[in-house]
């Protein structure tokens, strides 16, 4: 069983250290367009990573699906969709 409470707190954790101090105060560099006008910083990046860690140390058989991850590789979208349990993730940091 998961703690959704503790996995909040993660969450909250992670905000307070990535996202919060950057908020409106990228630099050049920080943002790169995937695609046409899709966009993605680094604290999106940053943020996806650290909490698909996170969630992938609860154990078990989740997947977690990241809106960076399936960009670099759709197969993680899929496996997604196969899974008895999934995490669907996209932090938000500005970007539309």
């Amino acid at each position: 069983m998961v703690d959704h409470d503790a996995v909040g707190e993660q969450i909250r954790e992670i905000a307070d250290r990535l996202v919060l101090p950057r908020f409106r105060k990228l630099v050049e560099g920080d943002v790169e367009e995937k695609s046409p006008g899709d966009l993605v910083t680094v604290v999106d990046v940053e943020v996806e990573r650290e909490l698909t860690a996170y969630l992938r140390g609860l154990g078990g058989t989740s997947v977690v699906v990241g809106e960076e991850a399936v960009a670099a590789d759709p197969g993680v979208l899929e496996a997604g969709r196969r899974a008895e349990r999934a995490w669907v993730i996209d932090p938000i940091d500005g970007t539309r």
